[in-house]
């Protein structure tokens, strides 16, 4: 079990905890996109402590993301800033500014293991494939390239007569 903690956060507990409850539970992965597109702003707040927690388990405890999921996810309130508003006829309005700390525990999930598949990268991708490439077929695509009808003309008879023209 690894988890991170972003402390004196500058926004209320209670606009936190609705982005924690939707990801409390899941995997890491799933949680993720959930907060990606999340329209709420302390959604970026607990990706990142999200994101640190995973990094946290990866470099520490030599385990894989793709099998994380968060057991633990919280948020503490933590000291309130208090700032005074001056009202009419000498008064003072409090406006009490919350601070937070977030909390966020992954640990690995017995049911994701050895279940994700292991996804190329773009390189690998291009150059391994599964079949071979047959060299007649790709001849004949060129072969039909060069004689390939443009307004009744091909493209060569095409080539020549701008040669012609740029050179006059």
């Amino acid at each position: 079990m690894t988890k991170a903690i972003a402390k004196f956060i500058r926004m209320s507990p209670r606009k936190l905890r609705r982005v924690i409850n939707e990801i409390r539970g899941k995997d890491a992965h799933t949680a993720q996109t959930i907060l990606k597109f999340m329209p709420y702003a302390a959604a970026k707040v607990v990706e990142k402590v999200l994101k640190s927690a995973v990094a946290n388990a990866k470099e520490n405890e030599k385990l894989n993301p793709d099998e994380l999921r968060i057991t633990k996810a919280y948020v503490d309130g933590s000291s309130t800033l208090r700032r005074w508003r001056p009202m009419s006829r000498g008064r003072g309005y409090p406006i009490l500014k919350r601070t937070s700390h977030v909390t966020v525990e992954v640990a690995v999930d017995e049911k994701l293991v050895g279940t994700t598949k292991h996804t190329p990268s773009r390189k690998e991708a291009k150059y391994k494939h599964d079949h071979d490439h047959d060299e007649s077929k790709s001849k004949d695509k060129t072969v039909n390239k060069e004689k390939k009808q443009v307004k009744g003309k091909t493209k060569d008879v095409r080539a020549k007569k701008d040669k012609k023209g740029k050179e006059e």
